[in-house]
């Protein structure tokens, strides 16, 4: 890893999940008017163009990333596998509030079981742990490029959160770790439109 490479981890903005309201569909959550005056503040944060903008496939993701596009469109710009632990099956979290889905949350994370899969199309605590391990090694075969001194990773605040929790670690998925992990990331969770400069090691 080149020691002068800079990432940004920047979280999207508010969206009508955080604000409370139902999803359909994880994946396809929509911003907020609010959110979306939380992306364009992170684009206009930006006083030069990143050398790659990564962007997870979830919507609230690209569209905030949508903003630092227009801002600089000549930046590339790549869709990677970073998107939010989905430790709930979707399934059944289909139609449901945050505020509806605490209970099956409380019981996941007082499993603490690395291994348990709750669902169709959730994944477990171990498979997180190995997807963060991924990103970061992704990220460092990227750092001999020197057009990519400053990358931009738009995407999730647990992820970004697990991300920086897990890395000192080489992401261990332990009983023990994983409820390290939920009681750090309760203690101090992301917020929207946020922005953490990180240097990764490898």
């Amino acid at each position: 890893m080149k020691p002068d490479m800079k990432v940004w981890l920047v979280r999207h903005g508010e969206s009508t999940a955080n604000a409370g309201l139902p999803s359909t569909n994880h994946a396809d959550v929509q911003l907020t008017p609010r959110g979306r005056e939380q992306a364009e503040a992170v684009a206009q944060r930006m006083q030069e163009p990143p050398g790659l903008l990564i962007v997870s496939p979830f919507l609230r993701a690209r569209d905030t990333a949508e903003t630092i596009r227009r801002r600089w469109p000549a930046v590339p710009v790549e869709t990677w596998p970073i998107e939010e632990f989905t430790y709930l099956s979707p399934q059944r979290c289909r139609n449901t509030t945050v505020e509806m889905r605490k209970p099956w949350v409380a019981e996941y994370w007082q499993r603490a079981d690395p291994a348990h899969v709750d669902g169709p199309g959730a994944e477990s605590f171990a498979q997180f742990m190995q997807r963060l391990r991924e990103f970061r090694t992704r990220l460092v075969e990227r750092s001999e490029d020197p057009k990519e001194e400053l990358v931009v990773v738009v995407g999730h605040g647990q992820f970004f959160r697990a991300l920086l929790w897990g890395a000192p670690h080489d992401f261990e998925s332990s009983p023990a770790r994983m409820v390290e992990y939920r009681s750090a990331e309760t203690a101090r969770p992301m917020a929207n439109g946020e922005i953490i400069e990180w240097r990764p090691t490898t």
